[in-house]
């Protein structure tokens, strides 16, 4: 038996480890309800044996109590791992998601009002016309659906950019926000470091440093790991962001005066983040990270029709699939169809801010070539026109042929007279289009031989190029004021033009371009209209199934982390009964020895 003395150290160690462990059940109740807290548990061992003497065979000793090793948190890092890699996943096509969702609600898809019904009416109000082409109630009817049209498309369209603007918003807050996530893992990293090197255990601080590495797991592909002076070393998208000495920070920079930003390396001479080239799959395991997920829906460029390439036919060249011309543009047509590959189809935004303005732009162009039709003119020199200030330019726009003795010829669009119906006013207007750029006269009215030519005006009044794209496109404020100018019912020869309504209503027919280079059968109109719908909700059903996975196995880990890390208010209050007896137990025994103790020095004393 241990002398009196050893007693009551063997009796203080369980009374100081049954304390310990009170404490500790006691705090893992405290904190039952906070989240990311995790169960702390009391290591005990059995305290080194005294040696007291030694015979033959064996070493003389017994016991001196118990130790406590150590407060520790009760956690699995494999899961942890597993947990905050499914975090960055479901990060990734949940923000893809969201985009589509938003999509889907500018076009209308989901509340019943949809854009096909401006695509009908516009058609009903044609087909109206087509029998009473002179009526001014149908051409007012025509202008009214025309009206509705463009700026139910411009209102969609707008739409589509201010959602890219606000995407480009959550960049910059999200690069913000790694980056104090950054500096809170950094200053924890201090912390924990000052109170271990001591001695203690830091599990409170841990459970924060490991809160903010759960929050940046979800923005980006994280890997970590804990050197011997108990700092964590976080390594972001492939480099160094939490180090020693502190957090190499990310930024932003503007693509190419885009005003869209690109998260960059401060640290490293401003290298980009991500590499735009990279191609995204789970095999790659980059499928990560809700930035990721954000720049890819974004887009790093704007989107207009002429991102959607129209594939050249054989058949519409003099020589065939041989002819020089068909072979050049084939070649372009493939430059543009891998630029759309590259960087407008993997982008929800930019693929349907492209399918959207093709569209728009098909049935502007078609219905205005209907109504004025074109034809080329080629001159030896460049045409020129006097500006209201009475100065002479060139008419822009020219394509440059390039003759056999070296000559140049200058090749204008113009208007077709010979096939052009007229206005029913008394000049007998021509040239006047449905649809027209803001700012932007359809033609330049020249002078050539005594004779009136209407040359195609490719720049507005300020010398900015202009095209038919959304948010340039417009009523023309003279069709709709003067109605009789639409060039619809008489003939240039004075005769009534009964057919210029029918090609208008026939156009809707015809099959005018692919939704992407990757579908080769042109579409027309309403067909193309449901595949830019169609190509938005396969790409939301495809998400919010990857979404519900990924969703189903980060909850999963999150589970089983909670199964094994969260305090169970029964299993404490047990622990605390547990401990409180073994304190008792501790307590009577060294009352124990007290009384022993207190006998032995009276006995001596008397």
């Amino acid at each position: 038996m241990a002398n009196g003395m050893t007693g009551l150290y063997v009796g203080s160690s369980g009374l100081r480890s049954a304390q310990t462990a009170l404490n500790t059940t006691a705090h893992n109740l405290a904190n039952v309800n906070v989240k990311g807290y995790t169960r702390q548990q009391v290591a005990l061992s059995s305290a080194e044996y005294f040696k007291i003497g030694q015979t033959i065979t064996q070493d003389k000793s017994y016991g001196v109590g118990v130790d406590t090793l150590a407060i520790r948190r009760v956690r699995d890092d494999l899961i942890d791992a597993a947990y905050r890699q499914e975090n960055g996943r479901l990060g990734y096509y949940s923000t893809q998601y969201d985009a589509v969702v938003e999509i889907e609600s500018l076009f209308g898809e989901l509340n019943g009002v949809t854009f096909e019904d401006s695509l009908k009416d516009l058609k009903n109000a044609i087909n109206e016309l087509s029998y009473e082409p002179e009526s001014t109630i149908k051409r007012s009817a025509l202008i009214q659906m025309s009206t509705t049209f463009i700026d139910r498309a411009g209102s969609i369209y707008k739409g589509l950019k201010d959602y890219q603007t606000t995407l480009n918003t959550k960049v910059s807050n999200t690069v913000d926000r790694i980056n104090e996530l950054g500096e809170t893992i950094s200053s924890l990293n201090k912390k924990i470091t000052q109170v271990e090197l001591s001695g203690e255990r830091a599990n409170d601080l841990r459970d924060q440093r490991d809160k903010a590495l759960d929050e940046l797991s979800a923005y980006a592909k994280v890997t970590y790991q804990e050197t011997d002076n108990k700092t964590l070393l976080v390594t972001l998208e492939g480099f160094s962001f939490v180090t020693s000495f502190g957090v190499n920070k990310m930024g932003t920079e503007d693509i190419d005066g885009t005003g869209l930003l690109r998260p960059v390396w401060e640290a490293f001479n401003n290298r980009a983040v991500f590499n735009d080239f990279e191609e995204i799959t789970a095999i790659n395991n980059n499928d990560i990270g809700e930035l990721k997920g954000l720049l890819l829906a974004r887009g790093n460029t704007t989107a207009d029709y002429t991102d959607v390439p129209v594939r050249p036919e054989a058949k519409d060249y003099a020589g065939g699939d041989t002819d020089p011309q068909y072979l050049a543009d084939y070649a372009q047509y493939e430059k543009d169809a891998e630029y759309y590959n590259k960087y407008i189809e993997p982008s929800v935004i930019l693929s349907t801010m492209a399918g959207f303005d093709k569209l728009v732009n098909g049935i502007v162009t078609s219905l205005n070539d209907i109504l004025c039709p074109q034809t080329t003119y080629d001159s030896a020199t460049k045409l020129t026109y006097t500006d209201n200030n009475g100065n002479t330019k060139e008419i822009p726009g020219c394509e440059e042929i390039t003759n056999a003795d070296g000559s140049k010829t200058y090749r204008y669009k113009v208007l077709d007279k010979e096939k052009s119906s007229v206005g029913m006013d008394d000049n007998e207007t021509m040239g006047t289009e449905l649809f027209s750029r803001k700012n932007t006269e359809r033609y330049i009215k020249i002078n050539v031989n005594g004779e009136d030519m209407y040359v195609f005006n490719t720049q507005n009044q300020f010398g900015s190029d202009s095209d038919y794209t959304l948010g340039n496109i417009e009523v023309n404020p003279t069709a709709a004021q003067h109605k009789e100018l639409i060039p619809l019912s008489k003939k240039n020869d004075g005769g009534k033009d009964m057919d210029k309504a029918m090609e208008l209503l026939e156009a809707w027919n015809v099959k005018f371009a692919a939704i992407s280079p990757s579908k080769y059968a042109k579409e027309d109109f309403m067909s193309f209209y449901d595949s830019v719908v169609a190509n938005v909700a396969t790409t939301g059903e495809v998400l919010n199934g990857m979404v519900n996975t990924q969703s189903s196995m980060a909850d999963g880990y999150d589970s089983q982390r909670m199964m094994t890390e969260s305090v169970s208010s029964e299993e404490e209050l047990q622990n605390m009964i547990k401990y409180q007896q073994a304190y008792n137990a501790a307590s009577r025994y060294i009352n124990v020895v007290d009384q022993m103790l207190e006998h032995i020095v009276t006995r001596l004393g008397s």
